[in-house]
């Protein structure tokens, strides 16, 4: 009779402990998926703040990740920020695609040797180092292993200084990263004198080498004292994971 007994209370632990420990699980899924996260970013060189989280759909296809700021230790970029919360699809625990809707870019306070008198006109506007600063932190992103990636509006600073704001960015691993944008805006000089918008912008990244092409626009001046150019560019970027990169810049404005 103790032994009949005893069988529903063994089935009844039996019954917790296969049901329990998933729902557990289940239960802890964005703490089990943000620690897997940190990990993956940290192999990548970034290390993220404690707002760091990832909340995880009912069917675990799709997480929430919070607003964070993360940064690299070396580079010219030094810190990646999500300003509002973005959207990862998943196939398994992997990222699958990011949406994120808003981000800053924040460069090292620090010259892209290569970058000086490489075009006259963006010289000329003051736009030189901005635009060299891009395109190096271009070439260190696609080294980073990040995966179909779109932003709606991305802010590039340098130190606390604007370099360009971008929107509608679209970022494809492969090869080479490649690298889309509906408009890439820059200003420079006291008032915003001077301004470069690139639109309609495609091209790849790998660590050594970057190539946009795209229509530009170049104003100087303020109101009617102000000049106007537009035309196609092309711009090529060699040497980038050295110290000494080159810059070419195809310019018919």
């Amino acid at each position: 009779m103790a032994s009949s007994s005893k069988k529903p209370v063994v089935f009844a632990v039996l019954l917790v402990v296969l049901v329990g420990a998933p729902l557990a699980v289940w239960l802890a899924r964005g703490a089990i998926a943000t620690s897997i996260a940190v990990g993956e970013l940290e192999a990548r060189g970034l290390t993220c703040d404690d707002r760091f989280a990832l909340e995880l759909s009912a069917l675990l296809d799709e997480a929430t990740l919070a607003p964070t700021r993360c940064t690299r230790a070396d580079g010219l970029v030094e810190v990646i920020e999500l300003l509002e919360p973005a959207t990862v699809t998943l196939e398994g625990f992997e990222p699958a695609a990011v949406d994120a809707p808003s981000i800053r870019l924040v460069l090292r306070d620090r010259d892209v040797r290569g970058g000086d008198r490489w075009a006259r006109e963006l010289s000329r506007l003051g736009l030189e180092q901005r635009m060299a600063g891009l395109i190096k932190g271009l070439s260190e992103l696609s080294g980073m292993r990040l995966p179909p990636t779109t932003v709606g509006r991305a802010e590039v600073l340098r130190a606390r200084d604007p370099v360009a704001t971008a929107e509608t960015v679209r970022l494809t691993p492969g090869d080479a990263l490649d690298a889309a944008a509906g408009r890439i805006s820059f200003v420079a000089g006291p008032g915003g004198v001077g301004r470069l918008e690139l639109t309609s912008v495609t091209g790849n990244a790998t660590r050594p080498r970057v190539h946009l092409q795209g229509r530009a626009t170049a104003s100087a001046g303020i109101g009617p004292l102000s000049v106007t150019r537009s035309g196609t560019f092309a711009v090529d970027a060699t040497s980038l994971d050295t110290a000494s990169p080159r810059f070419s810049l195809d310019a018919r404005l």
